[in-house]
């Protein structure tokens, strides 16, 4: 049997918290989300995926996957799994406004259809 066969293959839900969110001139809006439960595939968090956002109210809406940042390394499955945390950016437009915009503490969920 080898080290890695007792390990979970990643896949299937997943739900991520929201731990930073900005602004990101002339790329769209920034979020550093930090694994809360499952074990995400970075196949399912790949640009042009959808994840869920759901605010504290219960409303949720999907939103498109950009890019992921490249400040804190290259998003890779092993980094993914080491760190239980990923940044991902999405439109600015999607990230809302007001009451609507996603905040820290908001969750994500996914795979979204």
């Amino acid at each position: 049997m080898s080290k890695n066969a007792s390990k979970t293959a990643p896949g299937g839900p997943f739900r991520f918290r929201v731990s930073d969110s900005l602004n990101v001139p002339l790329r769209g809006h920034l979020l550093r989300l930090r694994l809360l439960e499952g074990t995400p595939s970075m196949k399912d968090l790949a640009p042009g995926r959808r994840i869920r956002l759901s605010a504290p109210s219960g409303a949720g809406r999907d939103v498109a996957i950009l890019g992921h940042s490249a400040t804190g390394g290259r998003a890779t499955q092993e980094r993914l799994e080491t760190t239980r945390e990923l940044d991902v950016v999405i439109r600015a437009e999607d990230a809302g406004d007001g009451p609507e915009r996603v905040e820290i503490g908001r969750q994500v969920t996914g795979p979204s259809a």
